[in-house]
């Protein structure tokens, strides 16, 4: 049974002991299935996608598609319609960014103090994060009833919170923020749990204050979790739909209409799959482009510091 395991078969029928093979070798052989079946999962929609790009193809059609070169692409880049998207895509990223670090930084902060109960309060800050997303922009569709609504009953007054084309975009970007800001909670509660008590102990014989031990140990201390974790709410909230598209399908009158939701309706609404492919790809290339760029500002910071 150990010979068995230990010893392997050449293309000349010669054995091979896997204890002659080196460790990189070995390691190379292990991982090499596995790297396989990974990259055919990754790369063959990518593939697919790119391919459809170039095509008129229909989502549901059994015609073989004809060959378009750019003219997807040139169709959307002319278009009002994705530039308006494209823009309120950026809007809503940002906001819901700076949302859920502003509102997890603090709670992550209050989460580090020791009271009473803290343990539970955790676990109660994750609901949101735990909680379905179907069953979550369900609650907050009854919450935002125009009629009937209790968010409009607190208020006094009829807000139309997913009617109204000015107040829409505001409305998704507080659910998203909910639903997002546990994820920088956790975070940054690992973060300041990492930090040595030792360099608040020797700010605080300096005789820093609160707000000075924050700005000078909590701050720096959390920046390599800042840097992934920016980064992550970024991606998230680029590529998310499912609450933009269940809360408002992307109106009133196109005023949520994010990317991602350009991207459903062009193929499943207008069934039009190689036009939906060129965004999908317009969409990656966005993506790594601002990956790019921050990557690029934070060795710049790294440089300076």
């Amino acid at each position: 049974m150990g010979k068995s395991t230990e010893e392997c078969f050449d293309k000349s029928g010669h054995r091979i002991h896997w204890r002659h093979l080196s460790i990189k070798t070995s390691s190379v052989i292990l991982i090499l299935p596995a790297a396989i079946v990974m990259a055919a999962v990754i790369l063959y929609p990518i593939v697919t996608t790119i391919v459809l790009s170039f095509t008129d193809a229909p989502l549901v059609s059994r015609s073989q598609p004809s060959f378009m070169g750019l003219t997807n692409y040139l169709n959307w880049l002319r278009n009002p319609d994705f530039w308006r998207s494209l823009a309120l895509t950026l809007k809503y990223t940002v906001g819901v960014t700076v949302g859920s670090y502003v509102i997890g930084i603090l709670t992550a902060l209050l989460l580090n103090l020791d009271f009473p109960g803290r343990g539970v309060l955790r676990g109660l800050v994750l609901i949101p994060w735990a909680v379905p997303e179907v069953a979550a922009v369900m609650v907050w569709n009854w919450m935002f009833d125009y009629q009937y609504g209790v968010v409009n009953s607190l208020v006094n007054t009829q807000v139309g919170w997913i009617i109204d084309a000015s107040v829409a975009p505001w409305t998704v970007t507080i659910v998203t923020i909910w639903k997002q800001f546990p994820l920088a909670t956790v975070i940054l509660l690992a973060g300041l749990q990492a930090i040595s008590r030792s360099l608040y102990e020797a700010a605080e014989v300096d005789g820093a204050n609160t707000f000075q031990k924050f700005v000078h140990v909590t701050l720096p201390g959390l920046k390599p979790v800042n840097t992934v974790l920016v980064l992550m709410l970024i991606l998230y909230t680029f590529k998310r739909i499912s609450i933009v598209y269940l809360l408002t399908g992307g109106g009133p009158a196109r005023a949520t209409e994010i990317l991602p939701i350009t991207t459903y309706l062009e193929a499943f609404k207008y069934f039009r799959l190689g036009s939906s492919s060129a965004v999908g790809i317009l969409c990656l290339i966005l993506t790594l482009i601002i990956t790019g760029v921050y990557s690029v500002i934070v060795k710049r910071g790294e440089g300076n510091a």
